[in-house]
C-alpha cells in the first residue's frame, strides 16, 4: 500500500539531508470551554519537532484563541453535524495530506474521523475518550471501530472499565494516560497574587471560599451539592464567612434555574455565587481555599488536577477521584457519589477546621498530584504510543 509505504520513508532522511516530519491529524469538534479541548492544544503545543500537527474542527467556535499553536486550525469544516457531504470532504482532505496518524477527541470526531480514516487508509487510526456516559449511538459501534483502529486512549480507569464492560472493547485496545497538568502556570499564588486575585471577585481577606467549577449539567450535580449546602445551613453549621464561587457556562436549563432558585434561598442567599463562564480559572483557584467537585461521573477531571496543584484541599465524589487524585483525610475528603448526607459531614468536618490546616492539605495535594500527573509523563507515553504504532504499521506494510 502506498501509503503504509511512505509512513517507511518518513523514518529516513531525505534528500537535503533533513528528517521528514511524522504529521499528526488531530479532529476535534470544536474549542469551545471544557477539558478535552485544553488537552489537544496542549499536546500539540508540547510536539517535538519531528512531529508535524494538523489540526482541524467541525465548527468555528474556538473559546482558546491564545492557546492556538501558530497556523493552527488548518481546517474548519463548516457544519453543526456531519452529513455526506462534509464526510466526503473530511475523507478528501485526509486524502490531500496524507496523515501518519488520525488523532481524534471526543465522541462524535472519534466515530466519523475513524469512519474517514479507515476510508483514507491512514496507517494509525487514535481515539481519545475523555468523558465517561458515552452516547449511546456511539457506544454501540465502538467495539467495530476499535478493531480496525490501533488504539483508544483514555485518561481514567473509569473511561476503560466503561469501555470494557458496556462498548465491548478488548482491554488490550484501551491506554490510559492521564491529563496534561502545567505545573509551572498551576501553583499556589503569592500574597500579593491572592489579593488581587480576591479583590478581582470582590471577596474579602477573611472570607473562606470554595469554589464549584463545572458547567451548570446533571453531570456535575451541582444542586446535589446546593441541596447538602442548604442542609448545612439550616442546621447552623454554615458559618458566615463561607462563600460558594459557581463558575461554568450554561449547559442545561432546568439545572441552571434550580441552581439559581436554591441559591436565592434565604438561608444561601449572599453565600453562593453563580458567576458564569470564567476564563482565567487560575485566578479562580488563588481567590480560593478549597475545591468541591460532587459529580456523578467524571473522566479525569482537569478542574481537579488544577486546584489541586495550586495548592487547595478537595472534596471530590468517588466518580471524581477514581484515579485518585485526592488521598482521603490527607489532601482532602472522597464523598460516596451522589449521596447527600455524607457530602454534608464532610463539609461540616472541613469548615470546623482552622484555615492552617486547610493550607497544609493543599500543600500535600500539590505534592501529589506533582507526583502522580507530571506533564511529561503525559507526553512521553503519548510520543512512545506514536511510535510503537508507527512501527507495527511499517511492519505491516514490508
Amino acid at each position: 500500500m502506498a501509503i503504509a509505504e511512505r509512513v517507511e520513508e518518513r523514518g529516513e532522511e531525505s534528500t537535503d539531508g533533513a528528517m521528514s516530519r511524522v504529521k499528526v491529524f488531530f479532529l476535534i469538534p470544536s474549542l469551545v470551554q471544557g477539558g478535552a479541548e485544553r488537552q489537544i492544544l496542549e499536546l500539540i503545543a508540547r510536539l517535538p519537532e519531528r512531529f508535524e500537527p494538523v489540526l482541524a474542527l467541525w465548527r468555528d467556535e474556538i473559546h482558546y484563541r491564545d492557546h492556538l499553536p501558530a497556523g493552527q486550525p488548518r481546517y474548519i469544516l463548516g457544519t453543526r453535524r456531519m452529513n455526506r457531504r462534509v464526510f466526503r470532504q473530511l475523507v478528501d482532505i485526509l486524502r490531500a495530506e496524507r496523515p501518519d496518524i488520525v488523532h481524534c477527541f471526543l465522541n462524535e470526531a472519534n466515530f466519523w474521523g475513524r469512519l474517514a480514516a479507515l476510508r483514507a487508509k491512514v496507517p494509525v487510526i487514535l481515539s481519545s475518550c475523555r468523558a465517561r456516559m458515552i452516547e449511546l449511538r456511539y457506544l454501540i459501534f465502538e467495539r467495530w471501530l476499535s478493531e480496525r483502529a490501533q488504539m483508544v486512549l483514555v485518561n481514567s480507569r473509569g473511561i476503560r472499565d466503561e469501555l470494557v464492560t458496556l462498548g465491548r472493547v478488548r482491554p488490550e485496545r484501551i491506554r490510559i494516560i492521564h491529563n496534561f497538568l502545567d505545573l509551572d502556570r498551576f501553583r499556589p499564588p503569592t500574597d500579593e497574587e491572592r489579593r488581587a486575585a480576591r479583590a478581582r471577585f470582590g471577596i474579602a481577606d477573611d472570607a473562606r471560599v470554595l469554589v464549584v467549577p463545572g458547567r451548570l449539567s446533571i453531570q456535575k450535580h451541582q444542586v446535589g451539592l446546593m441541596l447538602a449546602l442548604s442542609r448545612l445551613a439550616k442546621s447552623g453549621r454554615l458559618p458566615a464567612d463561607v462563600v460558594v464561587l459557581m463558575p461554568g457556562r450554561r449547559s442545561h436549563a432546568l439545572v441552571d434555574r434550580w441552581v439559581r432558585r436554591l441559591a436565592a434561598r434565604p438561608s444561601l442567599r449572599g453565600a453562593v455565587r453563580v458567576i458564569g463562564t470564567e476564563n482565567n480559572m487560575r485566578e479562580l483557584y488563588w481567590a480560593s481555599d478549597m475545591l468541591v467537585l460532587f459529580s456523578l461521573w467524571e473522566g479525569l477531571p482537569n478542574v481537579a488536577l488544577e486546584a489541586c496543584a495550586s495548592g487547595l484541599p478537595a472534596i471530590l465524589s468517588h466518580a471524581a477521584n477514581l484515579d485518585g487524585i485526592v488521598a482521603a483525610g490527607e489532601t482532602g475528603w472522597e464523598v460516596p457519589t451522589g449521596r447527600g448526607a455524607p457530602l454534608v459531614e464532610a463539609l461540616a468536618e472541613a469548615l470546623a477546621l482552622p484555615r492552617a490546616r486547610w493550607r497544609e492539605m493543599g500543600s500535600a495535594g500539590r505534592e501529589r498530584v506533582t507526583g502522580l500527573f507530571k506533564p511529561e509523563r503525559a507526553l512521553s507515553e503519548t510520543l512512545a504510543t506514536y511510535d510503537t504504532l508507527l512501527a507495527g504499521a511499517t511492519r505491516c506494510a514490508a
